[in-house]
């Protein structure tokens, strides 16, 4: 992940110039797929059920033609494998051609050795359109969608087309980009670019709209993030003209009204999990689209109702309209990689191995700007009716899981409240006493094991913004995070109660009620300050306090 975040640290332009991409050399006049073993045994079926069908045609304007589309084509061009097999079908749709493919296989499953219980199924996927005719099955354990070329026309309202059957060029300029535009006529065996510009680009590493980029985004305002994500997964260059449209405040606004928010977790997500995390951020900072991204809500009678209840609203609302958001996302582009990479390799080590733990820490370096808001989650209760603002962003909006949200907002929500446990030890370190190991030990247990990123993304946060001394403030965190781990603590949201609850109400003789829980909540004070105590010591000590709660 790093070594390209390195260069981008320098600044998104050389990004936009493509002064250092990377590129994918073959030979535009003459591309050729290889096809696996298995891609071969499914396009000799097709073929030669496409053989049969227009053998017994007569008379037809156009011959069935078979031919993958997307994805798939663009991946193979770049070496890379696919599983993501679209089929588009030019005279039929996808359930007529899926369902007659079926029956050919009933009759000839032992010449393709294809059993025909392995593609009965078919199922009709409309993908939010209800135009739409998509059939998915199995060939040879690949999943494979059969969908009918297609031309769409577009309302001023929706990001769902009008779909209608269309030409294979048609289709093709369809599409999000040109490299995305190419199709493996599977009957020819031949690359087809009716863009005329998709091999260039491919090879080139650039990306570009089939169509005029304004239009192509204010239909559909999904493409800029989609472009986003091709960008940062391959570090491809968007074609300026494409880069400037993407800024355009009346394609920000037609994301609220077009695109539900699932949608845009989904991409963004993508983003966020993907080989370049990063670029993909300095893309949606740079095309000012954050306000987008990290939208608080999808409901606008919420969004409503906090307008006159929340008393935060307006200062939730500037740090959108004030630039402050965007500002801090180009704050935490530039030092991430100087933060993380070089001054912590072990936990850089953490983020390049595994994509979500790599999503969590960069939202939380994000969401920063939110710690300490609430909003009102639903009008409909007086009591318990509050969230997190960064829970909403994540939960709500981006569609995080709750699981996922609850623990960044709780990292993003607790940066003041671990600065002063930093400071406090720092300062007691004179005076061991002072501060319990229980203090210590309770305090991390709340984090439930993410205490070490609640450290890091709050000693960031001073890194890009503090205006004591960084040396000073860091050497408080290094000491507080040795002590952690020289009194073992690091794991202190896995101790267990050495007494269960029914060796607890045998030993006291008592029957259970409220105070249980409030000696059990001792209990473990208890084990904090004494790590190697007994079973019986604990018992003991139990009896001791248990009259005060009872």
């Amino acid at each position: 992940m790093f070594g390209s975040l390195r260069y981008l640290a320098r600044g998104t332009r050389g990004m936009i110039n493509g002064s250092q991409l990377k590129k994918h050399a073959f030979d535009i006049a003459q591309p050729s797929i290889k096809l696996n073993k298995v891609e071969q045994k499914i396009c000799r079926l097709l073929n030669d059920y496409t053989a049969l069908f227009n053998a017994k045609q007569e008379n037809v304007a156009e011959p069935l033609t078979l031919r993958i589309s997307g994805g798939w084509v663009r991946d193979k061009l770049l070496g890379q494998d696919s599983h993501d097999l679209d089929i588009a079908i030019n005279i039929m749709s996808g359930e007529q051609f899926a369902l007659q493919l079926n029956e050919f296989l009933t009759e000839h499953y032992d010449k393709y050795e294809l059993e025909p219980h392995s593609i009965n199924k078919i199922d009709i996927n409309p993908e939010k359109s209800k135009h739409l005719e998509t059939a998915t099955t199995k060939l040879y354990e690949v999943e494979i969608d059969f969908v009918n070329l297609r031309s769409e026309e577009y309302s001023d309202h929706s990001r769902i087309p009008v779909v209608n059957f269309g030409t294979a060029e048609e289709d093709a300029f369809r599409r999000d980009a040109t490299l995305n535009a190419l199709f493996y006529n599977i009957t020819q065996d031949k690359i087809e670019d009716f863009t005329k510009l998709g091999l260039y680009d491919l090879n080139k590493g650039i990306l570009r709209t089939p169509l005029p980029p304004r239009q192509t985004f204010l239909d559909d305002p999904l493409r800029v993030l989609r472009l986003i994500r091709f960008a940062a997964r391959y570090n491809f260059e968007i074609e300026p003209n494409v880069y400037k449209e993407m800024q355009d405040p009346e394609i920000n606004d037609a994301f609220l009204h077009k695109i539900s928010n699932e949608r845009i977790g989904v991409e963004v997500q993508k983003i966020l999990r993907g080989p370049n995390p990063l670029l993909g951020l300095s893309l949606i900072q740079s095309t000012k689209i954050d306000n987008v991204v990290f939208r608080w809500h999808e409901d606008q009678e919420i969004i409503n109702f906090n307008e006159t209840h929340c008393e935060n609203f307006n200062e939730i609302e500037r740090l959108y309209s004030s630039g402050k958001l965007n500002a801090h996302l180009e704050r935490v582009i530039s030092k991430f990689d100087k933060f993380f990479s070089s001054s912590l390799p072990f936990y850089s080590n953490g983020i390049d191995a595994s994509a979500d733990f790599a999503m969590n820490t960069i939202l939380s370096c994000c969401l920063i700007p939110m710690a300490g808001y609430d909003i009102i989650w639903t009008s409909k209760a007086k009591m318990n009716n509050k969230i997190s603002l960064t829970e909403s962003i994540l939960k709500n909006w981006l569609k995080v899981g709750k699981n996922e949200s609850t623990r960044i907002a709780k990292v993003v929500n607790s940066s003041k409240t671990y600065d002063c446990m930093v400071d406090m030890f720092y300062r007691s370190r004179n005076d061991q006493a002072s501060l319990k190991r229980s203090d210590l030990g309770i305090f991390l247990r709340d984090f439930k094991g993410d205490w070490e990123t609640v450290h890091y993304v709050s000693l960031f946060n001073h890194f890009l913004y503090s205006q004591q001394s960084y040396y000073e403030m860091e050497k408080k965190y290094k000491y507080l995070r040795s002590a952690i781990y020289n009194q073992n603590l690091e794991n202190a949201h896995q101790l267990k109660p050495l007494l269960n609850g029914k060796e607890v109400l045998q030993g006291l003789n008592r029957k259970a009620g409220p105070w249980l829980g409030k000696v059990n909540e001792q209990a473990i004070y208890w084990q904090f300050d004494n790590p190697n105590g007994t079973k019986a010591e604990l018992l003991e000590y139990m009896k001791s306090i248990a009259p005060k709660y009872v």
